[in-house]
């Protein structure tokens, strides 16, 4: 073999081995391509489509009408709907499950990791709402805060402050405040779930060496199982961020949104089960949609930069 014919061939390898590349990267990100396409894309098309449309006379026309009357909303310029009230409702929700599900999560998924006394029985109980029906659970609490029918929380009420007790997911008073203490109550099973798997593949050497060293249950949790399972908390965080919009209790089971209850994504809900026009609604998701990405990205950045991921 000749030296060009050497060269040549070394150059048809090269021009294999890196279409071989090609094609496997191709294939690679295909699939999550092609799924981002069918299942985001293709579904929400129509919706950004119809955040830029008003009807007219029965005619669709290209519009920016409909951004107008959101900021009356938000600014309260509008009587259409009270966008700062589900607004902040929105907010409340978000900020339950991010400072106080989250957080609450974490302890109790320590506390079991630890299998200190009982922690059986309470692991049956942190479990419990994932196993029962949601519809059940809603049930149960609706009779847990309903006067008429001597619920305990109302028997509670009446005799701490020896009055009357109200009807708390009927009292715009009390509604919301119920709503997110049920959230609470039901809200900590998957989580658990995660931090327990994640607190398990924590090296049992390195707990060994901690406690010979005297290091305490509080620096243990947070100076060695906190860092060491990040990744998890950091998941956890970015992905209930990405539902900051979209944050709601059980609505749908408890008030129907009445009683000053209401959040952005059981409003949109309600507008289409009542088969009204689809702009404004459409319109409403994707000005979230645009104010929530920002968000997201900024809450990943700073997941990432402030705290490093341990390997192990």
């Amino acid at each position: 073999m000749t030296l060009n014919q050497h060269e040549i061939e070394k150059r048809k390898i090269k021009l294999r081995n890196a279409l071989s590349k090609y094609i496997f990267l191709v294939a690679i990100y295909a699939i999550p391509i092609a799924g981002f396409a069918v299942f985001w894309v293709y579904v929400n098309i129509q919706s950004i489509l119809n955040a830029f449309r008003l009807e007219v006379q029965g005619e669709l026309q290209w519009s920016f009408r409909n951004w107008q009357y959101f900021w009356q909303d938000l600014t309260g310029e509008s009587t259409f709907v009270n966008m700062p009230q589900i607004l902040r409702n929105t907010l409340i929700f978000f900020g339950t499950n991010i400072a106080i599900i989250l957080p609450l999560s974490f302890l109790f998924s320590y506390f079991l990791f630890k299998k200190v006394c009982g922690y059986k029985f309470f692991r049956v109980i942190f479990f419990a709402p994932n196993i029962i029906s949601a519809a059940v659970l809603a049930t149960l609490f609706k009779f847990m805060v309903n006067p008429s029918l001597d619920g305990i929380i109302t028997q509670l009420y009446t005799l701490i402050t020896n009055k009357p007790s109200p009807n708390f997911l009927m009292d715009e008073r009390y509604a919301l405040t119920a709503v997110v203490c049920y959230c609470i109550w039901t809200g900590f099973s998957v989580n658990l779930v995660l931090f327990n798997g994640a607190m398990e593949r924590v090296p049992k050497d390195v707990l060994e060496a901690a406690s010979i060293d005297g290091i305490g249950n509080t620096r243990e949790l947070f100076q060695i199982v906190l860092p060491m399972i990040w990744s998890t908390i950091g998941t956890l965080i970015i992905t209930t961020t990405a539902g900051i919009f979209m944050a709601s209790g059980p609505l749908l089971l408890l008030t129907q949104g009445a009683y000053g209850t209401n959040t952005i994504s059981f409003w949109i809900y309600q507008q289409v089960q009542a088969q009204t026009s689809p702009y404004y609604p459409a319109t409403v998701g994707f000005i979230f949609t645009l104010i929530g990405v920002p968000i997201v990205l900024a809450v990943k950045w700073l997941v990432e930069r402030f705290f490093t991921e341990v390997q192990y």
